[in-house]
């Protein structure tokens, strides 16, 4: 575990490059229960396994890193979801490669606020990825997929602090409440010597993940907020709501002049974006 900050960008990116990744406890139980079915019966396909782990951001993130490192010379389009990889790597390879993952659950065991964080983080993820994944639809956006896993994937950064340093993840926590007329960057800054957000873009970026989700989240690709703009909306104000849901509670909404945003993206009157709001998050 790091105790002490690392000194700068750089540094940070090429520490977590070089750590596991670990993955959640009913994950690491799902791919065990696969792995068994596939070796008495051979029964297992690509999209059996994205069903069963395909909602865990950091298995996501786990086996788009692998493929990245891996890539195929039969792979001539990047893929952005645990069914393309598994497709790619061939079903026995895949077990193979992800029989003895970390868990993060028994990773983190000596740190019980870090695994709440960890779970907290997640039900926010979730929730982003839900929302997003009906606004796409709303839109019949041929970019759906993509959304829902830039959606399922935003924060990894954030993940992995707390896997890895969790002591100062929670200083950072500790000093946002404390100083709550600050921004979460500044203290981020003053106690990692870099923001967690630009940190995600910089291991998007060296980890080599595909590029339709690094471009509908960089802020410094310029040619994506034009070609991308209405899908890089729609997903930042799923993603805004679902922070807001996380701290406010299910009542959140949305600010007016958001709500109206959105509206106009997907061709919907206010109350029946609402409608649809709440109907996501029955």
């Amino acid at each position: 575990m790091l105790a002490q900050p690392l000194p700068d960008l750089a540094a940070w990116s090429h520490d977590f490059q070089n750590r596991p990744i670990p993955v959640l406890q009913d994950t690491a139980q799902e791919l065990q229960l696969l792995a068994d079915i596939e070796d008495r019966h051979g029964t297992v396909d690509a999209h059996l396994i994205e069903q069963a782990v395909g909602d865990d951001p950091l298995m996501t993130l786990q086996v788009l890193v692998h493929l990245s490192r891996h890539r195929p010379e039969r792979q001539i389009t990047d893929v952005h979801t645990v069914t393309a990889a598994v497709v790619l790597m061939g079903i026995g390879p895949f077990f193979q490669t992800f029989a003895r993952p970390v868990v993060l659950e028994d990773h983190l065991q000596a740190y019980p606020q870090a695994i709440e964080a960890v779970h907290r983080l997640l039900r926010r993820t979730w929730c982003g990825a839900r929302l997003v994944t009906e606004f796409a639809l709303q839109h019949a956006d041929a970019h759906a997929g993509a959304l829902q896993k830039a959606a399922l994937l935003h924060g990894h950064a954030r993940l992995l602090l707390w896997c890895h340093a969790p002591a100062l993840a929670l200083a950072v926590q500790e000093r946002c409440v404390q100083h709550p007329h600050q921004d979460a960057a500044s203290h981020e800054q003053a106690l990692l010597h870099t923001t967690v957000d630009t940190l995600e873009h910089r291991l998007a970026r060296d980890w080599g993940l595909p590029g339709t989700l690094r471009r509908l989240t960089d802020p410094q690709d310029s040619h994506s907020q034009v070609l991308l703009q209405p899908q890089r909306r729609l997903l930042a104000l799923a993603l805004a709501l679902a922070e807001r849901i996380d701290c406010d509670g299910p009542q959140a909404m949305l600010p007016p002049a958001e709500l109206e945003e959105l509206s106009t993206l997907l061709g919907l009157s206010v109350p029946s974006v609402q409608r649809l709001i709440d109907n996501t998050l029955a």
